[in-house]
């Protein structure tokens, strides 16, 4: 375990923290598998947005967390790396 996950795992421990963490997680998410997909298909931001019609720039703003998309970009996003985006509840 680094120090950042020990950090973290005493910061979670402080409930008010923890609140603002756990809300976060659904955008974090959203960012982290962006990125997971976009790199494994090999492309570019600016490769991904000439493909899906979205544009570069609102592609970084989501890969930074400055941006949550709407269900539909999240779909051209996907289909433009040849994959499906999953929902589900846990």
């Amino acid at each position: 375990m680094d120090d950042f996950e020990k950090s973290l795992r005493n910061r979670l421990q402080k409930s008010e923290f923890k609140k603002e963490w756990d809300s976060l997680q659904f955008e974090y998410q959203i960012q982290s598998e962006l990125i997971k997909a976009r790199t494994a298909a090999h492309m570019t931001q600016s490769e991904l947005a000439a493909k899906s019609g979205v544009r570069q720039s609102n592609i970084s703003r989501i890969e930074n967390g400055n941006a949550l998309p709407k269900l539909d970009t999240l779909a051209a996003l996907a289909s433009a790396m040849g994959k499906k985006v999953k929902i589900t509840f846990s």
